[in-house]
């Protein structure tokens, strides 16, 4: 009786093994996604300068900005805008109220606009090879001037050497596209600025 029941359980058990994967469900192919760079920027940042001058009692940073981004050329064209943005907070900048030429040649105050489509009279876009990768090369120059009045000219001369006297500002800059209705994910840099005096 015992070998029938012995028996029994050795076919039952060797009736229900099988390989586990067999069960698994055939992997539906994926839809390819944007690789690793798609959409992305970089940058060619070097030192930012700031020019300082005194007139009668007021004090003048003049930031000339000068940056440079390389852009996927078919990216570029799929995209409805590149943003550029200026971060000043870890600067003493922030202390002053600024103006910026807008592509209509008139100043907005204490606001730049961050979509480079709006201005192409401060960039100069050409196309270069880099290791055998074509590149769209944006170079931005514009000029923020920040200014700040004072009771008496001392004054704004003791602000300005203070500024000369300043070495640990630096500023970030970050991009990113627009497009397909949606932002790119930034991307991030940051510059060290150098102050010196106008000739």
């Amino acid at each position: 009786m015992y070998k029938y029941i012995t028996l029994l359980l050795i076919v039952a058990i060797f009736s229900g093994c099988h390989k586990i994967n067999d069960n698994n469900p055939t992997p539906a192919p994926t839809t390819p996604t944007n690789t690793a760079g798609s959409y992305d920027v970089k940058f060619d940042v070097a030192d930012q300068t700031v020019t300082t001058t005194v007139k009668h009692d007021t004090l003048y940073l003049t930031y000339h900005e000068k940056v440079t981004l390389m852009l996927n050329p078919d990216d570029f064209s799929k995209s409805s805008a590149v943003h550029f943005k200026e971060d000043f907070s870890k600067t003493g900048l922030t202390a002053y109220d600024y103006k910026i030429l807008n592509e209509d040649n008139v100043y907005r105050y204490n606001s730049a606009d961050d979509n480079l489509n709006n201005n192409t009279p401060f960039i100069v876009a050409s196309t270069v090879t880099v290791n055998g990768i074509k590149y769209t090369k944006l170079v931005l120059q514009r000029d923020f001037i920040f200014y700040k009045a004072y009771k008496l000219q001392q004054l704004a001369i003791e602000a300005q050497t203070n500024v000369l006297n300043t070495t640990a500002d630096k500023i970030s800059f970050s991009t990113y596209y627009y497009y397909d209705k949606k932002n790119s994910d930034p991307k991030v840099t940051i510059a060290a600025i150098v102050y010196s005096k106008a000739d």
